[in-house]
């Protein structure tokens, strides 16, 4: 079975499911609104004794025996995995996965929801992405659908209905412009809204209330942290990071945009190797025609730094990400010691 669109699955939720649904990256807030989606389709209102969710990869025969268990007073058993790094298992467990995905029983669904971890691969002899194995097997028994991030357009829209239904209103210019300095991130529109709504109370959101009330784009502040994390800098990256704590961002939100900066930083490094231009590297990656400015910024300093360098840096976030999902551990120290991480790998 091909990937399927947003539409299509809509669609199939309302019908049979299929035993197994991977959920790409691109925007997380989609990725993870569709993994709740298709939980509440399988298991209902039963979760204790018929849902589990890892933050980190089980082994397979872990897997296999939840999935093979009975529901209990439900229709399927369903298990969430999120980020599945597949291509960093042995390759006895990498088959044993993908022998997984053909064998699921009828009354079982299976999730794998990568709201970090890319699910493509660059391929620098073609000079361009390459699906994972995994990516492949789920397409093949069950149905994959790539979250990209929506038009402009969409994103203004959708703020301006969410405003609406709070009791609120806002233009079209203002719209556009509040998604604009939410990176056209609905994750980090809509904790903006949230505080907009509540300091309007029931009025029109004016241009100045975005001006006082939202930060300048997190991505703005990331970019300055980045620089400062590469040029070794660490007690001004840790200045940048408490600002952007006290202009009300939440640790995972900063940690969200800064691991996507570092991820575009090594996509764009891979594609300076592979003597790709930067918009073949946005077209390779699926950067939409929106956001391929990010890719064009990217190669710029990516081309400064080693791509070793990068790859390190990749890992660090990567393990963080696993730590600020499983663990109940302060993020903003999480986040604080990928920092010095990194700037460890410089030595």
């Amino acid at each position: 079975m091909p990937k399927i669109t947003e539409a299509e699955l809509k669609k199939e939720l309302g019908g049979e499911l299929s035993r197994v649904y991977f959920r790409c990256c691109g925007e997380d807030f989609l990725v993870r609104t569709y993994a709740e989606k298709i939980t509440a389709a399988a298991v209902g209102e039963e979760r204790d004794m018929n849902f589990v969710k890892y933050t980190e990869a089980p082994s397979a025969d872990e897997l296999s025996d939840y999935l093979d268990s009975m529901p209990f007073l439900a229709d399927f058993k369903c298990v969430l995995v999120e980020d599945l790094d597949f291509d960093a298992m042995p390759i006895a467990e990498q088959n044993a996965y993908l022998k997984l995905l053909e064998n699921i029983p009828d009354t079982s669904v299976l999730i794998i929801a990568q709201l970090h971890l890319d699910p493509m691969l660059f391929d620098a002899k073609k000079g361009k992405a390459k699906p994972k194995k995994l990516l492949e097997a789920a397409a093949k028994n069950g149905s994959a659908c790539e979250f990209k991030y929506l038009p402009a357009a969409k994103v203004s829209g959708l703020a301006i209905r969410r405003f609406e239904r709070a009791g609120c209103s806002i233009s079209e210019e203002n719209a556009f412009f509040l998604a604009e300095e939410c990176g056209f991130s609905l994750t980090a529109l809509g904790c903006e809204i949230d505080k907009l709504t509540a300091y309007a109370q029931s009025r029109e959101i004016t241009r100045e209330d975005i001006e006082t009330l939202v930060p300048k784009r997190v991505d703005a502040g990331i970019y300055t942290l980045s620089d400062a994390i590469f040029a070794g800098e660490i007690n001004r990256a840790y200045e940048i990071l408490d600002e952007l704590i006290i202009q009300g961002y939440e640790p995972h939100s900063v940690f969200t945009v800064l691991s996507g900066y570092i991820t575009d930083l090594y996509r764009a490094r891979l594609a300076v190797n592979a003597g790709k231009n930067y918009t073949q590297a946005a077209a390779a990656f699926n950067y939409p025609p929106n956001r391929s400015f990010i890719m064009r910024n990217a190669f710029g300093k990516a081309s400064k730094l080693p791509l070793r360098y990068l790859a390190d840096c990749v890992f660090v976030m990567y393990g963080t990400n696993k730590l600020l999902n499983s663990s109940k551990a302060d993020g903003r120290l999480l986040i604080e010691k990928a920092i010095a991480e990194i700037s460890r790998l410089q030595k």
